[in-house]
């Protein structure tokens, strides 16, 4: 019985150690997050013409963006990986008309764009709690800040012409985020920055 007792004890004090040592974010790790947001990218040959009707021009829309992200913790406190996604919005744009008397105005025209790029991130709430050695709660907080960078097409749909017109994204920024673990595996996110978004916000995996 005692030594059941003691096997028993061992057990719990084993399982109790690994939680208290888990971190948010560890070197080796793998995340992958889905999120919901908005973001406005730089369009790079973004004049949109349409023959003898004109054409529009200064067309940069912000956009609701479907985000995939996935991240690898190559240090302590790095992380690196690539983003992508698919954006849906209307932007307004100038547009002028090359008809008899020429007129010049703005409008509403939709968008899909695809983005893709490349991140790194700074966990430095796990550097604060490694080294002042206080609890607090990095086994499932997680507050970071790094650089993205990336490109990718976008596809202006005009309304009043069978035409699509595709040109380049570019886009680069800071950004910030938080992720909240409610298990080892699972927790909410959220990032405020420019570049891949203004803000967005979901569920991370860690694998």
């Amino acid at each position: 019985m005692k030594r059941m007792i003691f096997i028993v004890t061992l057990i719990a004090a084993t399982f109790a150690y690994q939680s208290s040592s888990a971190q948010a974010f560890e070197k080796g790790g793998k995340y992958i997050n889905v999120n919901l947001g908005a973001a406005q990218m730089w369009h790079m040959g973004g004049t949109y013409f349409d023959g003898w009707n004109g054409g529009y021009f200064g067309y940069s829309p912000i956009t609701g963006q479907l985000g995939l992200q996935m991240e690898f913790g190559v240090h302590e406190y790095v992380g690196v990986g690539f983003t992508t996604g698919v954006g849906f919005g209307a932007g307004l744009g100038s547009y002028y008309y090359r008809g008899f008397w020429g007129r010049t105005g703005y409008a509403f025209q939709p968008e899909v764009n695809i983005p893709m790029g490349a991140f790194a991130n700074f966990h430095f709430y796990q550097l604060i709690a490694d080294k002042t050695g206080k609890d607090i709660h990095a086994d499932k907080l997680d507050i970071y800040a790094g650089l993205n960078v990336g490109t990718g097409p976008a596809i202006l749909l005009p309304r009043n012409s069978s035409n699509t017109h595709v040109s380049a994204l570019f886009f680069i920024g800071p950004q910030v985020g938080i992720r909240y673990y409610f298990n080892d595996k699972v927790s909410i996110n959220g990032e405020l920055g420019y570049g891949k978004s203004f803000f967005n916000a979901g569920v991370t995996f860690k694998l």
